[in-house]
């Protein structure tokens, strides 16, 4: 009877531990594979679920920024390859993570561009059947007819080369995860992450370019104040961490931003702090 109860109170409290992992992990999963498609702009079609892809449709091409993985990578390509008739389709990878280029595999044959990580780090980093053909080190530009694509390798931030992607006419920039839209960072510094750096490549931004519409890496579409929310989120942190105080507040500050799980949340940005 005893290891009975012993047994029943180990599943009760196993359940139990079960039912708050999901609880916890629930608002991210289903903001993160929750898959819509938004229109918008003129032959332009966003779809979300695993970070926001792009498909722009051109006089002479197809361009889908960013892949996606699993089976909303297979989803995109149909789309894409809908779209496409008998133009061609480019591919561009924002950077290396596989939730913007572990669809590569399903745009065979297709030109695909990234930025210019060293041979080493690709082939580490980047499975081969989703490696990248063209590597970009500094720019870009690619007239498409209507339509003129700019992509531009802005070097260390969140990764060691994050591209974004200027759609020069119509006034709008992809930044992959260069910015999100009230979603706390992933910083990963074996990856390259580097908030000065970071926070250098937000302010260089708006003056590079003329902007309209931001598509971040994840969240919905916005204007540049996503810029300037994550270079604020960012020295708010600074200024916080070393101080119980601040660092309380700042957590409370930023307590309605999407976390992900073990991955990405006001305590992990600052704990990310103190070990620099």
């Amino acid at each position: 009877m005893k290891w009975k109860k012993i047994l029943t109170y180990s599943g009760i409290i196993i359940l139990a531990a079960m039912l708050v992992l999901i609880i916890y992990m629930y608002p991210f999963y289903h903001f993160f594979f929750s898959a819509n498609s938004i229109q918008l702009n003129n032959r332009l079609t966003i779809l979300s679920g695993a970070g926001n892809s792009g498909i722009l449709e051109t006089d002479s091409a197809i361009v889908v920024i960013d892949t996606k993985m699993g089976t909303m990578a297979k989803d995109l390509y149909e789309l894409a390859n809908e779209k496409a008739g008998k133009r061609k389709i480019l591919v561009i990878n924002t950077h290396f993570h596989g939730d913007h280029l572990n669809g590569n595999h399903v745009f065979k044959g297709c030109p695909i561009y990234i930025g210019r990580y060293t041979k080493e780090f690709a082939t580490k980093n980047i499975d081969k059947k989703n490696m990248p053909g063209i590597f970009i080190s500094d720019s870009l530009v690619i007239p498409l007819g209507d339509e003129t694509l700019v992509l531009c390798n802005l070097g260390q931030a969140h990764t060691f080369d994050d591209m974004v992607v200027y759609l020069k006419n119509r006034k709008i920039l992809f930044t992959g995860d260069l910015s999100f839209n009230k979603i706390n960072p992933v910083l990963m510094r074996e990856d390259g992450a580097d908030i000065e750096k970071w926070k250098s490549v937000l302010r260089q931004i708006p003056l590079r370019w003329q902007i309209k519409q931001i598509v971040p890496g994840h969240g919905d579409p916005g204007g540049v104040e996503l810029l300037n929310e994550l270079t604020e989120y960012f020295e708010n942190m600074q200024s916080a961490v070393g101080n119980p105080e601040k660092e309380s507040a700042v957590i409370a500050k930023y307590a309605g931003w999407m976390k992900m799980p073990l991955m990405a949340s006001p305590e992990r940005t600052l704990d990310f702090l103190r070990k620099k």
